[in-house]
């Protein structure tokens, strides 16, 4: 008995981890795609209802990523690096805790309408997380992320677009807004849709940091 719980705390638990890598990617996706609509509604009440889905998704998130770090630390011999799916694991629930924040931020704020350039960059982040469902879905060893350094790329070309759109909408809310308050609201709304791509891309990173190690 003793041999056993041995053995398996050093047998890798690829059956484990993969599939719970897949419900955090899945779950990244729902929460994005649930981000999508909140910035194209402008009824206070739809908004609502969207904010609550958002936040269960972060909830679930919260729970994946518990699960993922007790499999961690009770495997001896992990997939691929340790510290790459310790990473990955964080990073993965950070995007998720963004799209939560800009949620939570519209929740107070109240705005009656959002910028245009709030909806192109909710649309940029479904696109990332779409990617990385895409590999996780797809890898079943550390060999397979060989195959998705297009998805690095593509996560990274998206973070790029919305950097540009994050500078020149800042830059004119400053020049134009005449309304310190909103200002500030649109300020930090958008803040937290820039830190969820950001997070996108160290995610990227962490593929790319996977990719090199074993090629």
């Amino acid at each position: 008995m003793i041999l056993d719980k041995i053995f398996g705390f050093l047998v890798p638990k690829d059956r484990k981890f993969f599939p719970l890598f897949i419900e955090a990617a899945d779950n990244l996706v729902v929460a994005s795609d649930l981000l999508i609509k909140l910035m194209g509604e402008n009824d206070l009440a739809e908004r609502e209802v969207y904010g609550k889905l958002i936040r269960e998704a972060e909830h679930r998130g919260d729970e994946i990523t518990h699960q993922l770090l007790i499999e961690l630390n009770g495997t001896f011999i992990t997939p691929f690096d340790r510290e790459d799916m310790h990473v990955l694991i964080s990073t993965i629930d950070d995007v998720v805790d963004y799209i939560h924040t800009a949620a939570i931020r519209t929740h107070f704020y109240k705005l009656p309408t959002f910028p245009v350039e709030f909806a192109k960059i909710a649309d940029y982040i479904h696109l990332a997380n779409l990617e990385i469902q895409r590999v996780l879905h797809s890898v079943k060893n550390a060999s397979d992320f060989l195959k998705y350094a297009d998805a690095c790329s593509k996560i990274s070309d998206y973070e790029s677009e919305v950097d540009y759109l994050y500078q020149e909408y800042l830059s004119n809310l400053f020049e134009l807004e005449t309304n310190a308050i909103n200002l500030i609201k649109k300020r930090d709304i958008l803040a937290s849709l820039e830190k969820a791509i950001d997070k996108c891309d160290d995610v990227a990173n962490v593929f790319s940091s996977i990719i090199v190690k074993i090629s």
